[in-house]
């Protein structure tokens, strides 16, 4: 007959290999709940500023069409679209963020330099006073799902964009390198860089890195890069110092089924 201890009382390597697969699997519900939390509190935060924005606006308006003063009307109207524009963007970013949660991937060859001239004619729109030094190794190729690693460039490559913009001028220089995990990508600019111990998660939702007017997005960024390079089995962290640009590395499959160890970053 079999027995679920040994003679000295022990849960049998079964049982012991059971507690350990529930143990991770609390662990990883807790951490779930934690994000899940931190992410509603992030989204109520962001939206109650505009709301109160529209609503403080609202009355200035009111205010001007009492007194017939257009000058105030067309400000208020200004504001309000403005505020409503944020508020619109947010929930897209929140929208993005859930979907490239749960797209299915579709894995096939990516060339990087290409997916990159891609995002930069984007970008060139968005800031064309912008100077662009572009430095871009040939040849770098991985295994992934095409529209997500683009839009895992876009995020990547906006940064430097807008944390360049106060220079007239972006440099931006991507390496990569074949490791027995996959392929080592490092996208380096000079923009103004940031403090990396100040920045707490910088990948976790709603982490701005900064406080200037060029730094003041929607706080999804780099949450939505670190979903998409997760999702394909890769890994992503940062390297900064102010004024000394910023190098984001990334850690991803060359071929499918390839993924890179997980570890605490």
């Amino acid at each position: 007959m079999r027995s679920d201890t040994d003679v000295t009382g022990k849960p049998t390597r079964g049982l012991a290999e059971l507690e350990q697969r529930l143990q991770a699997a609390e662990s990883q519900l807790h951490a779930m709940q934690k994000q899940q939390q931190a992410l509603v509190f992030g989204i109520s935060h962001d939206l109650r500023a505009p709301l109160r924005a529209i609503d403080g606006f609202a009355l200035r308006l009111q205010q001007g069409l009492q007194v017939q003063d257009s000058a105030l009307v067309e400000r208020s109207i200004e504001q309000i679209r403005n505020a409503a524009a944020k508020s619109g963007a947010l929930i897209e970013a929140l929208l993005e963020y859930s979907r490239v949660g749960r797209a299915p991937l579709k894995y096939q060859p990516v060339a990087l330099d290409f997916l990159v001239d891609w995002v930069v004619m984007d970008l060139s729109v968005i800031w064309p006073q912008l100077q662009v030094d572009l430095d871009v190794q040939a040849g770098l190729q991985v295994c992934g799902d095409e529209a997500l690693l683009k839009s895992l460039l876009f995020k990547l490559l906006e940064n430097s964009w807008k944390f360049s913009a106060d220079t007239g001028r972006v440099q931006v220089r991507i390496r990569g390198e074949s490791t027995p995990e996959g392929l080592h990508v490092e996208i380096h600019d000079q923009g103004i860089g940031m403090d990396l111990r100040d920045a707490g998660q910088p990948f976790e939702p709603f982490q701005r890195l900064h406080s200037t007017k060029q730094g003041a997005g929607d706080g999804l960024g780099l949450a939505i890069a670190q979903t998409i390079v997760t999702r394909h089995g890769g890994r992503i962290w940062a390297q900064s110092s102010v004024g000394e640009g910023c190098s984001i590395h990334l850690l991803l499959p060359e071929q499918a089924g390839q993924s890179a160890p997980a570890v605490d970053l």
